[in-house]
């Protein structure tokens, strides 16, 4: 049984229905994050209490706040985030870091005022989980290498501008599915 409790956003053609539904099965909980909620009526049926379904309708400071207090209140203090890349997890490890860097960036320069603020939004220790649909033909060892190559991209991107960045991780969807661990060995 897992203790972990997993806040997963975006994701397109079910892929955060299919995650959600691999952690819940591990014994994760689950926060899913969204626009629209009613897609993981079913996963709720299933696992009553251990899922957490969450429509988003604003993104402002007041409503994240919001968001983390009811998730808190409701299934416990979030250990991981999950989130589903899309197309922004396509291409080549530098075109990949570069795409997100750029949304840190811009994400820091709008909220520059509020960086403490940002910092104690969420716990700490808490995981940033990049996950990436790749495609089929991808060898294994070449995501593993991608993947890590993304991580240091963010990480000494973060250091040299003094990001406030949690743990990232980089995984792809179906390593996730298949239950491998979150901190994959290098």
């Amino acid at each position: 049984m897992s203790n972990e409790t997993w806040c997963i956003a975006g994701g397109e053609n079910g892929a955060d229905r299919r995650l959600a539904d691999a952690l819940l099965r591990g014994g994760s909980t689950v926060a899913i994050v969204g626009r629209d909620v009613a897609p993981f009526a079913l996963l709720v049926d299933d696992y009553a209490d251990a899922i957490m379904p969450v429509e988003l309708t604003a993104t402002t400071p007041q409503a994240l706040a919001e968001l983390r207090e009811s998730i808190e209140l409701n299934i416990g203090e979030v250990t991981h985030f999950g989130v589903l890349l899309g197309e922004l997890g396509q291409g080549t490890a530098e075109q990949v870091a570069e795409r997100l860097l750029g949304k840190l960036r811009v994400a820091g320069a709008s909220d520059a005022a509020r960086v403490d603020e940002r910092a104690d939004r969420w716990p700490a220790d808490a995981q940033l989980i990049l996950v990436r649909e790749v495609a089929a033909e991808s060898g294994a060892a070449d995501q593993l290498a991608e993947n890590a190559d993304i991580e240091q991209r963010i990480r000494l991107a973060a250091e040299r501008s003094n990001l406030p960045v949690p743990a990232v991780h980089v995984r792809d969807l179906e390593e996730l599915i298949r239950g491998a661990s979150v901190v994959a060995p290098r």
